[in-house]
């Protein structure tokens, strides 16, 4: 075991007793009275130790930096807490480890300090990523406190969650209140998603181009400047306004370009974008190889899409993948809450196909595909209850003829 694995056992008994019921007086009610922070008390050495360990990850020294803050975040300093829980959520000198994270920001968010809406919005992030029932409207609540604690990224997942109806009804005045307070606190990749709806009129609206164009070109010139300045995701949506031809013509390669700015960057979605870009394009030995590398890549990164995508070419043998690994990838993509994975592994489990058949496991995964609201999950969950449905029937007139034929 490494040196930072036993760390990580001991946050897990440290912690483990007191903040689940953090996350409850947090999370689900209004009482959340703060600890007092040690770190308000000006401490030079402890900011001077932070500063130290922020160095070192700017230059990659992932590990050394886990070493302080690990140390300064066991004796309670909440800034050491928030970095150590990104440090854990994204595998920065420590093996990445979602519930490990968890825990460590449900310490820090009881303190009253700098990051606690950004603290806040990471457990949003983080219950938004888990499968379990409940997860969507903590995420949604975790987003509500984050805002409620100064930090204006959370208009932006507001906004889906509002828009989409995930862990609350769809509301879409409260989805376009929250892109448009997106839109001014600077989040252009929110605003070109606020942009589309008024552009294609989406969920029966009446579709508004010219006032769909005036934050379309306000958010692309963001991106622009954003994407140019580092920001893999702002990289990553301009891969996709290129790709798709939204608000301009289609450009295929300035859509590469963007996307391969952003996954050099290591955002793991537009490593899967590329992808499946290049698997779309002209086929031949260069490309598939360069596909398959970005699509493993982001798959490593626990990408739920791109377990997904990587699961369904091994279906299909594609590129010479074998079946039996989809499994597991499919599994993955569960556990990460991705819906695709979730149709995909039913429908094994439906079939028996490399698991043991499992009709109730199949439905089970079906329900929670379609309560996200996914298409695929929505129409096979339909279709096996359907099927158990239309079995039944069989059976109980099987039974009766016996039945009437006794009591005759």
């Amino acid at each position: 075991m490494t040196r930072m694995n036993k760390k990580s056992l001991l946050w897990k008994g440290l912690l483990l007793g007191a903040v689940f019921g953090v996350a409850g007086a947090v999370a689900l009610s209004s009482d959340t009275t703060p600890v007092k922070a040690k770190s308000e008390r000006i401490d030079p050495t402890i900011e001077e130790m932070i500063k130290q360990a922020r160095g070192l990850q700017k230059v990659g020294r992932w590990q050394a930096a886990a070493d302080i803050l690990t140390q300064l975040a066991n004796d309670g300093h909440p800034v050491a807490l928030f970095h150590l829980g990104r440090a854990y959520k994204n595998g920065w000198g420590v093996d990445t480890d979602l519930d490990q994270s968890r825990l460590i920001f449900m310490e820090a968010v009881r303190y009253s300090f700098a990051y606690r809406g950004e603290t806040a919005y990471e457990l949003g992030r983080l219950f938004q990523r888990s499968s379990g029932d409940k997860c969507a409207e903590i995420a949604l609540q975790w987003f509500m406190k984050a805002l409620e604690w100064d930090y204006p990224k959370a208009h932006v997942q507001l906004a889906k969650h509002y828009e989409r109806g995930i862990g609350a009804e769809r509301d879409l005045n409260a989805a376009f209140h929250h892109y448009e307070k997106a839109a001014i606190a600077g989040y252009p990749s929110s605003t070109i998603n606020y942009a589309r709806i008024l552009l294609t009129g989406r969920y029966g609206l009446t579709p508004d181009p010219e006032r769909a164009r005036f934050w379309a070109e306000r958010a692309i010139a963001g991106l622009e400047q954003k994407a140019r300045d580092g920001s893999a995701s702002s990289a990553k949506t301009l891969g996709r306004i290129y790709r798709d031809g939204e608000f301009m013509a289609t450009d295929r390669s300035l859509a590469e370009d963007w996307f391969l700015r952003s996954a050099n960057l290591g955002d793991a979605g537009a490593m899967h974008d590329l992808a499946l870009m290049l698997l779309a394009g002209t086929a031949n030995d260069e490309t598939t190889a360069e596909a398959l590398k970005w699509l493993r890549l982001a798959a490593t990164a626990e990408h739920g899409g791109a377990l997904t995508a990587l699961a369904r070419l091994h279906l299909k043998e594609k590129h010479g993948l074998e079946p039996e690994s989809a499994v597991e990838l499919l599994e993955r993509g569960v556990a990460v809450g991705h819906p695709g994975a979730m149709q995909e592994l039913a429908r094994l489990f439906a079939k028996g196909n490399l698991v043991l058949q499992d009709r109730q496991k199949a439905i089970e995964l079906a329900k929670k595909g379609a309560d996200r609201g996914h298409q695929g999950s929505t129409s096979l969950l339909k279709e096996l209850l359907q099927e158990d449905a239309a079995n039944l029937t069989v059976i109980e007139k099987s039974v009766q003829p016996v039945a009437d034929k006794k009591e005759g």
